[in-house]
């Protein structure tokens, strides 16, 4: 069962969906049972290949057929493959029907699929959610703004800007970093600090 949830969930990450598929019929010839982690690899395939209704089919077939108890980490494929087509009540309806309290990465799912469609409605309820799970996480903020932003909504994505202002939050900024000559050089976003940040600015403008 190791070596057949390691193929499938291998398969799945790279993009080999079908092949994925076809390992579970296969072990399933072979009278080999299968796990959560099982249909995990092959909710994750879904996901990335927008399978919504053979993810359904895995779900539901996980307690119907397998009799197999479902983790936070399956309800997350499903908001996940749900949020990604747009279909948010269905996402928002699982989630209020999980036997669990659903976590911030549950949340956050919903909240990019909310990005995707524009709808600021259900982000907001999505926000107050995930500030409470994670009231130190400016990044939920950020999101907020941007989906008023795309949304044109500028009036209420300044308010959110405002309101981490006060709160004294900044996003953490990304950072990239090279190798040069067995030295490595990190740089921030807007960042001067680097003892050559002359040299390489200029090098920018000139390009």
């Amino acid at each position: 069962r190791v070596i057949m949830n390691s193929a499938i969930t291998g398969l799945a990450k790279n993009g080999h969906v079908k092949l994925c598929f076809a390992v579970f019929g296969q072990t399933e010839k072979l009278g080999i049972s299968p796990d959560g982690y099982t249909f995990l690899g092959l909710l994750c395939g879904c996901v990335h290949a927008g399978l919504i209704q053979d993810g359904l089919r895995f779900f539901n077939a996980m307690s119907c057929v397998y009799s197999l108890k479902r983790t936070v980490e399956h309800y997350g494929c499903m908001v996940d493959l749900w949020g990604r087509a747009g279909l948010l009540s269905d996402a928002y309806r699982l989630i209020c029907d999980m036997p669990m309290k659903p976590n911030a990465i549950i949340w956050g799912a919903l909240l990019s699929g909310c990005r995707l469609v524009k709808e600021t409605r259900l982000a907001e309820r999505v926000l107050k959610e995930l500030i409470a799970l994670e009231p130190w996480n400016a990044g939920n903020y950020v999101q907020l703004s941007n989906i008023y932003s795309v949304s044109g909504r500028w009036d209420e994505a300044a308010e959110v800007r405002e309101t981490m202002n006060k709160k004294g939050m900044k996003k953490i900024p990304g950072f990239s970093w090279i190798e040069l000559e067995g030295t490595v050089h990190e740089f921030l976003a807007d960042d001067k600090s680097h003892p050559l940040s002359d040299n390489i600015y200029a090098k920018l403008e000139a390009l």
